[in-house]
């Protein structure tokens, strides 16, 4: 029996999250109507009736790996959120930074996914990603500009929602084409460029507006 069914035998209880990752790679890699269960199951050195153990359909299997995915990403920002200290500026940067600064070619790759082909081809399941990635998104970080409003930091006026509605969206479809940056140069820019220059322009935007010069 070879190694890699015996790690198996060793530890069962993982087998769901190894085959989610695997799915969300070939997903990415090939398209979802393009990807077989049985090259997920390879993947990872089962059979294809080990996926049907755990996930009734296909279908199902992209959307516990797009819920996976969000765990994933969603874990380190909501801890940035949960044990903050300073101030709300402080933290909208770390926000950011913990949002999109582990975006590797295999995550932008997800996310191009997510973004163009899942869209048309399982519009449902493109529902569930809106649900529970940008829209958990712009409510958490609208969440921190009306904190900010309310201590005074933040101009009172501002509209939160729109805010962090434009702000994530722009930085989700700027990083999403970044998987084609070697095809299309002018498209390319410093990740880190890119986070920090949209948490200044954020954050100057919604400073308090004060008196007018006489």
């Amino acid at each position: 029996m070879n190694a890699r069914i015996l790690r198996w035998e060793r530890r069962p209880e993982e087998r769901p999250n190894e085959l989610l990752e695997a799915a969300l790679r070939i997903f990415a890699d090939r398209g979802y109507a393009s990807t077989r269960l049985e090259d997920i199951a390879a993947t990872v050195g089962v059979t294809k009736g080990t996926i049907y153990h755990y996930f009734a359909t296909k279908e199902e299997l992209l959307l516990r790996a797009i819920d996976h995915y969000h765990e994933q990403v969603f874990a380190p920002i909501q801890q940035v959120v949960g044990k903050r200290r300073g101030t709300v500026s402080a933290t909208i940067r770390l926000f950011l930074r913990r949002a999109f600064g582990q975006l590797g070619p295999e995550r932008l790759s997800v996310l191009t996914l997510l973004i163009q082909g899942v869209a048309n081809e399982v519009p449902h399941a493109y529902a569930r990603w809106l649900e529970t990635g940008p829209a958990l998104g712009w409510e958490m970080l609208a969440e921190l500009i009306e904190e900010g409003k309310a201590t005074g930091e933040f101009r009172p006026d501002a509209d939160s929602e729109v805010i962090a509605r434009t702000i994530l969206s722009g930085l989700i479809l700027q990083f999403s084409w970044q998987r084609f940056s070697e095809r299309a140069p002018r498209v390319a820019v410093d990740p880190d460029r890119l986070i920090d220059s949209t948490a200044e322009f954020l954050l100057h935007g919604l400073r308090p507006i004060g008196p007018k010069p006489r």
